[in-house]
């Protein structure tokens, strides 16, 4: 539940844009030519190729004087058929922009090797912000082309800032020259997290789960609201959630719908539910791409005209290799319990939080948020990770509800007890979602609300949040 009153105070971007002149750029492997007119007085480039510039690595756009160089190395994999005869795009895309496409291998040369590593630098304007994915396409084979499969391991980026950035991928583009894999033709690659190094060797998983959600307790007592829950998908009030399977992929998530919406007649829960549902049908047929899966989602509500607005968490994991993705947009979101690298997979061994989601927020109260309204933001906008998981691992996901009113540290205590007498993810979400709940009514508890309603008033605050709950609890094996 939330409140739009400071809706009004972040001003809407508006960029102006100046007519400015056109520079040509072609890029190979670590060498870059810079030209002001046409290609054509570029060496070894001819006008037509100049034309097709999408294609052979030469981009048109406008010239800008503040650019910052990043070296890019595509590393493929040292597995049968892992290269291609087939051309494929690298883009690096920032919190506020986008590079230009750039082309390694096409079908004039070797393409691209079994094993490789093409290394090559990208100058990318200031202004696209820090880097939070990469785009890989890899073009359509025709019928007679053979060893069309690429297998890409992984995209290092080494930023201006001296900082290595590692996107894993590990997987195929197209159908694979070793077995019966078909990978689709593009992905979004995202940042491995850094508290999840070093990292770990990819394995099979298992993954089981289960959720709960129920409303506000005012909303129970006036409008008679209760809870639904299915096997796969629930909501409470505003919240909403699901889990699902997809052919070797898993995938879960939560929203919370801003409840505020109500005085105007729109039910932001039903922008929720709808988001939930999209992203559940996109997991079920087997986007293993996060980004992909909320953006689809995203254009989905925006395409029905759906009114309200709703942050968003949602996650999926490669069950062949334990790869985890997660795309977060606003204050819901999830954390990963479970025993350190290296440590002892003894019930008694201490458990951790190996990772946390950040919580994204313009200001105290007012998340990022998917809506109809000018102020909404974008999937562009989410926090966009990578990690692995391995057998013992325990995700908790939730709304704010549950990470308003509960610490890491009575998380981790309940999981821990929990473990120990051998309970299933079922009675875990249901006694987590009641900690959660009565901590919102205790008005004299210390919980994260409070700490952080005392630090953005400037007075203390002392108890929880009631609100709608969502608690789902997935346990990897």
């Amino acid at each position: 539940m939330r409140s739009l009153t400071r809706l009004g105070r972040i001003l809407r971007r508006q960029t102006c844009l100046a007519a400015e002149p056109l520079q040509l750029i072609a890029t190979w492997p670590q060498v870059q030519f810079q030209h002001p007119t046409t290609a054509s007085e570029v060496p070894g480039l001819s006008q037509p190729r100049c034309l097709q510039a999408a294609f052979y690595g030469v981009a048109a756009r406008p010239v800008h004087h503040d650019l910052e160089t990043y070296r890019v190395s595509v590393v493929t994999g040292n597995v049968r058929g892992a290269g291609t005869a087939s051309a494929a795009y690298i883009q690096l895309v920032g919190t506020d922009g986008e590079s230009e496409r750039v082309v390694i291998g096409n079908s004039e040369n070797e393409g691209i090797a079994r094993g490789s590593r093409v290394t090559f630098d990208v100058q990318v304007p200031q202004e696209i912000g820090p880097l939070r994915r990469v785009y890989v396409e890899r073009d359509k084979a025709s019928s007679t082309d053979t060893g069309e499969g690429w297998y890409l391991e992984s995209v290092v980026v080494h930023g201006p800032d001296g900082q290595d950035h590692l996107f894993p991928c590990n997987s195929w583009f197209g159908h694979s020259d070793c077995g019966d894999y078909e990978g689709p033709l593009e992905k979004n690659l995202l940042p491995l997290a850094l508290e999840a190094l070093p990292a770990v060797s990819p394995r099979p998983v298992h993954v089981t789960v289960s959720g709960v959600a129920f409303p506000h307790p005012e909303k129970v007592a006036n409008h008679k609201m209760r809870g639904v829950n299915m096997k796969g998908f629930g909501y409470g009030g505003e919240d909403a959630y699901f889990y699902t399977c997809g052919k070797n992929v898993f995938g879960m998530g939560v929203a919370d719908g801003v409840y505020m919406w109500k005085e105007q007649g729109i039910d932001s829960g039903a922008m929720a539910r709808i988001v939930m549902e999209t992203c559940q049908h996109m997991v079920a047929a087997g986007c293993e791409d996060v980004y992909k899966v909320l953006a689809t989602a995203a254009r989905h509500v925006q395409s029905e005209g759906i009114r309200g607005s709703t942050t968003a968490c949602v996650l999926t994991i490669n069950k062949d290799m334990g790869k985890l993705q997660s795309a977060t947009l606003g204050d819901s979101g999830f954390m990963i319990v479970g025993r350190r690298p290296g440590t002892s997979m003894h019930p008694r061994t201490e458990l951790t939080v190996k990772f946390r989601t950040s919580q994204l927020e313009h200001e105290f109260g007012f998340p990022y948020q998917l809506g109809h309204h000018q102020h909404a933001n974008s999937p562009k906008d989410a926090d966009l990770v990578t990690l692995h998981v391995v057998p013992g691992d325990v995700i908790i996901m939730g709304s704010d509800g549950l990470l308003d009113n509960m610490s890491e540290l009575e998380i981790v205590e309940q999981v821990d007890r929990m473990l120990r007498v051998g309970h299933k993810p079922a009675a875990m979400a249901q006694q987590i979602a009641k900690v959660a709940f009565d901590n919102s009514l205790d008005k004299k508890r210390v919980t994260p609300y409070s700490r952080a309603a005392t630090e953005a008033f400037d007075m203390v605050y002392n108890g929880g949040k009631p609100d709608d709950i969502t608690v789902l609890v997935a346990v990897v094996s």
